[in-house]
């Protein structure tokens, strides 16, 4: 064959397979904006095609790495934006359009548009020159660590993840759970400070007009709610949960398995009765989990939360800002903490109750930095 013909046919091959791969993502998209608005997105969802995507990142030396995500910066046009390759997706889909409908919050990473001629779609956000929660938590020589943490900013971070949580769980038609909250998916506004919360694709819609659904266990260890692990329910007290312990690692600026492995070792009954949470209502039906089903972290994670002096665990770089001005506030913080990640779901609050009452934490907050000044 001719080296021409050789050229068009390779040419011809590539353009039906970017045509397959965009009818039938397409297909799914469309079907995710039925499910979830009946097709009515509040912002639009621009198109892009393979060829500008590839022109868009040819130059790109910067990457953002999160957890099953890469992103790297890119120009459409004379516009920078953040372009997202998934390494592993549960339903990139559903993720889209999710975003698409929430793109309009400051705390979202705001959707632009897709690329759907590749096997997984590819994502066009807003260019933010941010960094992962995660990041700056957890990695000691990150130098804008001090600067990004302090007690204010921590709460700021956590009110707006909250509020998105919010926002998903009581404005669409039926509650939305995002299954998989943690520091990894939440992007931190370099200049200006704002939490934005990022992939949505683990989540899942309630069936109408029930309290919750079920469905295969799904998220990250350390943050799954004990009876989505143990059942793969789904409510959206599985959410508070995962944002209890998002609120522990907050505050300590520790990763959820670093305080794992420096509890020390509890003995624990071959069974953990869910009933015997502090707050248990007597009339509330009993949930039994087998121990052996339950990680032995569970059990450790909720000794340490329980038992923990607060002043021993906040992150020293709080205390060296503000010392013991703050423990009053610092307790009611972990006292949060406990109510989210209470064993069994029917005791902890929810998030729309969780987030009142950390707007609450922050106007005290800045009267009482006021008031020093």
């Amino acid at each position: 064959m001719p080296f021409f013909s050789k050229n068009l046919f390779f040419s011809a091959v590539r353009r039906k397979k970017e045509k397959d791969c965009y009818l039938k993502n397409g297909s799914c998209v469309l079907q995710e904006l039925l499910a979830l608005c009946d097709g009515n997105c509040r912002v639009p969802i621009r198109y892009f095609s393979a060829i500008e995507i590839n022109n868009a990142i040819k130059n790109s030396q910067t990457k953002m790495e999160l957890a099953d995500v890469s992103m790297v910066t890119g120009l459409l046009g004379n516009r920078p934006v953040l372009v997202r390759f998934n390494k592993w997706t549960y339903n990139i889909h559903r993720d889209i359009a999710i975003t698409a409908q929430m793109s309009h919050l400051k705390n979202v990473l705001r959707l632009i548009g897709c690329c759907l001629e590749f096997e997984e779609p590819v994502i066009v956000y807003e260019y933010v020159k941010g960094i992962s929660l995660s990041d700056l938590l957890f990695k000691k020589g990150n130098l804008n660590r001090k600067s990004s943490l302090s007690w204010g900013s921590r709460l700021r971070v956590a009110r707006d993840v909250a509020s998105a949580v919010v926002f998903l769980h009581t404005e669409f038609t039926t509650p939305i759970i995002h299954r998989n909250i943690k520091s990894s998916k939440v992007i931190i506004d370099e200049i200006c400070g704002v939490a934005k919360i990022v992939d949505f694709s683990l989540s899942i819609s309630l069936p109408p007009g029930e309290l919750e659904v079920q469905d295969q266990a799904c998220g990250t260890m350390g943050y799954v709610a004990p009876e989505n692990l143990a059942s793969g329910i789904s409510t959206q007290k599985t959410d508070v949960y995962s944002f209890g312990i998002l609120l522990l690692l907050i505050l300590t600026g520790k990763d959820v398995y670093d305080i794992i492995d420096r509890v020390d070792s509890i003995k624990s009954e071959e069974k953990i009765h869910f009933g015997e949470d502090s707050g248990n209502s007597t009339n509330s039906k009993e949930t039994i989990v087998d121990f052996k089903n339950l990680p032995t972290s569970y059990v450790l994670l909720d000794h340490y939360i329980k038992e923990a002096n607060v002043m021993d665990i906040t992150d020293p770089i709080i205390l060296e800002e503000h010392g013991i001005d703050i423990q009053q506030q610092l307790e009611d913080y972990l006292d949060l903490v406990k109510k989210c990640t209470a064993l069994k779901g029917d005791n902890r609050p929810y998030m729309i109750h969780v987030a009142r009452e950390l707007c609450r934490m922050e106007k005290s907050f800045r009267a009482l930095a006021l008031g020093q000044n």
